[in-house]
């Protein structure tokens, strides 16, 4: 993710909500009109339009499509004074210090009063920071205190701190509604700081009021992708789905034994960083119908797809075309076999086993995402809600974690936004 092209940015970032990159259009005086394209068409756009901008304000020759985005994102480092913005660095890291350099400034002007109702905002409880310390020492605390979430909290905050001042209103979030809760919070304490932040700084000129505020958001944008996570549960009527929350994630879901009790896409929160979520997704296989619309964003937000399944029912041709419509978006699928402990024997087990992975395999096959480089199959057996009257012990759930995982750190996610897996949850 910290890699990734200011393009390719922008076009994730459009898959997942369009209103997420409508500022920085704003911010670069384009028409809404570009929203309109294909993500990839907008996003080349949007990135062309920044580069000319950027050429501007460079104040060189109009070279063809402008200078490159990490050009204006060392101009922009230079105006504003951050020393850790150096060339040779990349360009995430010297996003990230421009970032800090704006959030340890805005503290700086901070009452300890203010600095007291932001840091509760932000989840911090019973730890100790002194109020009249400096923004550079403060963040470093909250740098110890949450690792490298502090740079994407940091992100939101001085994004949203941008966009009242030059917008006159905050941003929106596709996200889970404690983290928007949190950023309401944090507006509070430093929304009014936001235009004497902006005044104090050096403008060079009317560009300069472009590049900043797109840099900025932009920054912000590739924090969010790497650091939201997203998981899609999917799978038939009373597989387990709802079981599965509580055995992987330690979640009360909305466990019944009616089919296809879950109606709607139910949204879950996990871990405590407030980027994190589990989508139980109802009759995947009418999704188009019914439940088209909101289904359908949650799935451009999905990293990796769980698709529960009952063993001792056997695979039913709906759930061969769950899984079909699941590889369209070539994503990682997990298929829990789920039930296990329903087997009446050892040989009855490991012939369901045998039957449901036949059938399961061939849809499977050479479906590259499920080709794991660290070798883990993309099958469990799980027992999620095993029969307490036979004395068995939930099965697979750890498994089922470690293989989540796996699959964020693969595709460039950060992983430590789930909750560790917690085998006291199982008892």
């Amino acid at each position: 993710m910290k890699n990734l092209s200011i393009t390719d940015v922008l076009q994730r970032s459009l898959h997942i909500s369009i209103d997420e990159v409508r500022p920085l259009v704003k911010y670069l005086d384009m028409s809404d009109d570009v929203l309109k394209r294909s993500p990839r068409d907008a996003a080349e756009k949007i990135a062309e339009q920044l580069r000319k901008t950027g050429s501007n304000d460079i104040a060189t020759l109009f070279r063809g499509s402008g200078v490159e985005y990490d050009e204006i994102v060392l101009d922009v480092g230079e105006k504003l004074k951050v020393k850790e913005v150096k060339k040779g660095k990349s360009v995430a890291d010297n996003e990230g210090a421009i970032l800090v350099k704006l959030f340890e400034d805005a503290l700086d002007q901070m009452s300890e009063e203010e600095k007291r109702a932001l840091f509760q905002s932000m989840g911090i409880k019973g730890y100790d920071i002194p109020l009249a310390a400096t923004g550079t020492f403060i963040f470093q605390q909250l740098l110890r205190h949450y690792g490298g979430f502090a740079t994407y909290r940091v992100s939101l905050i001085v994004a949203n701190m941008v966009a009242r001042a030059l917008l006159g209103s905050g941003l929106t979030f596709a996200t889970n509604a404690a983290l928007t809760r949190t950023i309401g919070a944090m507006l509070g304490p430093i929304g009014w700081i936001g235009t004497g932040v902006w005044l104090a700084v050096d403008i060079a000129g009317p560009a300069f009021r472009k590049t900043v505020p797109a840099v900025v958001h932009i920054a912000m944008l590739r924090q969010m992708l790497q650091r939201r996570v997203s998981i899609g549960l999917v799978g038939h009527g009373s597989t387990g789905k709802d079981a599965m929350l509580g055995a992987v994630f330690n979640l009360k879901g909305n466990v019944n034994p009616v089919a296809g009790s879950t109606a709607q896409a139910m949204k879950y929160e996990i871990g405590d960083k407030g980027n994190a979520t589990v989508i139980n997704y109802p009759g995947f296989g009418d999704f188009r119908a019914s439940v088209a619309k909101e289904t359908d964003e949650n799935l451009h937000r999905t990293d990796v797809f769980v698709m529960v399944v009952d063993i001792a029912r056997g695979i039913s041709g709906t759930e061969l075309e769950i899984l079909e419509k699941l590889k369209n978006f070539n994503l990682p699928i997990l298929v829990c076999l789920n039930k296990v402990d329903l087997a009446r024997s050892e040989a009855d087990r490991a012939s369901l086993r045998k039957a449901a992975m036949e059938r399961l395999g061939t849809a499977l096959k050479n479906y590259p995402p499920s080709n794991l480089k660290k070798g883990l199959s993309p099958f469990v057996e799980t027992s999620f809600d095993p029969d307490p009257r036979l004395g068995l012990t939930k099965e697979g759930a750890d498994k089922a974690h470690k293989w989540i995982v796996a699959c964020l750190e693969e595709h460039g996610k950060t992983p430590d936004a789930l909750p560790p897996f917690s085998e006291a949850a199982q008892a």
